[in-house]
């Protein structure tokens, strides 16, 4: 991509400055160094931070799509109208804990 900049060049170059120090990569083995290398990614901290929750909200979703069997419903519903319903503060936690 060929890209023509033509105001605020400056601004420009110091976006371009701070992104080179900001993305990490991976470093280079001696005997890659001298070898030609060809095309390279590089993933910022933050792209990978994006990747992670996009996977954590993925695998939400889909746990979210699944039913719960029809009869467990039932007695919940059953136990939350009678006022006999516990919430257990243990298992509460160690959901927490889980990051679910």
């Amino acid at each position: 991509m060929d890209m023509k900049i033509t105001r605020n060049y400056a601004a420009y170059q110091n976006a371009v400055s701070s992104a080179k120090h900001t993305e990490k990569s991976a470093p280079v083995s001696p005997q890659a160094a001298g070898k030609a290398r060809g095309d390279a990614i590089c993933i910022s901290s933050e792209g990978a931070k994006k990747s992670d929750a996009s996977a954590f909200a993925a695998a939400l979703t889909r746990s979210m799509e699944e039913e719960a069997p029809a009869e467990r419903i039932a007695v919940l519903k059953q136990q939350v109208q009678d006022g006999t319903y516990q919430v257990s503060a243990e298992q509460i936690a160690r959901r927490l804990m889980s990051g679910l």
